[in-house]
């Protein structure tokens, strides 16, 4: 698989929904990398996509690819914070606002709570939509 050319940010965190859409639109597979550098998802997202009832195509792509997990005791000390303060955000959204906080990365979610939290930490924001219309035009294939 090629690497994305240079685009600003570099660094895009997903939630679960964001994924699940890009599969039913274009399909994971047809992304240039596996999760990793660019292309970021948070361990828990991946637990909570890669379920029993997962296609296989998205089990190979969560597989061949590198999940984010926290790197530092800050990443873990704001995680706790968010946790306690947003007691109905659910863990994946957490990690995924920790990492692309922690990262500079934009946070490509489709939860409206999820979407302020990040906003008031100062993280970018897009939703899948503007995610594919931002990216897509400078891959391999669907330029």
């Amino acid at each position: 698989m090629a690497s994305i050319p240079d685009l600003q940010p570099r660094c895009y965190v997903f939630d679960t929904s964001s994924l699940i859409q890009i599969e039913r639109s274009i399909g994971l597979l047809r992304l240039p990398d596996y999760p990793g550098k660019w292309f970021v998802v948070p361990s828990k997202v991946a637990k909570q996509l890669n379920s029993e009832g997962a296609p296989k195509g998205t089990k190979k792509w969560l597989n061949n690819g590198k999940l984010a997990t926290f790197s530092g005791n800050s990443e873990g000390a704001l995680y706790m914070r968010i946790c306690v303060q947003q007691r109905l955000l659910e863990d994946p959204d957490v990690q995924g606002i920790v990492i692309a906080y922690h990262r500079k990365g934009t946070y490509v979610v489709e939860e409206e709570l999820a979407t302020r939290v990040a906003r008031r930490l100062g993280v970018r924001t897009i939703n899948t939509e503007q995610f594919l219309e931002e990216v897509l035009p400078h891959l391999p294939g669907f330029g």
